[in-house]
């Protein structure tokens, strides 16, 4: 998020909320934050389910919904 004034930090895990027809996935970040990414523009990837069931287990929370993380 090259020209974003207050960028999501990297490391930050946010939830897909949904994807609309030009592909933006707009999620919601942990931090409070929404934001609508472009794949091939924005950096992030999305969390392994090896991952995420680790990081459930330590804090015992399931979700059905993905998960990305912003890298910069």
């Amino acid at each position: 998020m090259e020209n974003d004034p207050n960028p999501i930090p990297s490391g930050t895990k946010g939830t897909v909320e949904f994807v609309d027809d030009m592909g933006t996935v707009f999620c919601k970040f942990d931090n409070g934050r929404s934001l609508g990414m472009i794949p091939g523009e924005d950096s992030f990837h999305t969390i392994q389910e090896e991952e995420l069931t680790e990081e459930m287990e330590e804090s015992e929370e399931l979700s059905e919904e993905p998960e990305f993380e912003m890298t910069m």
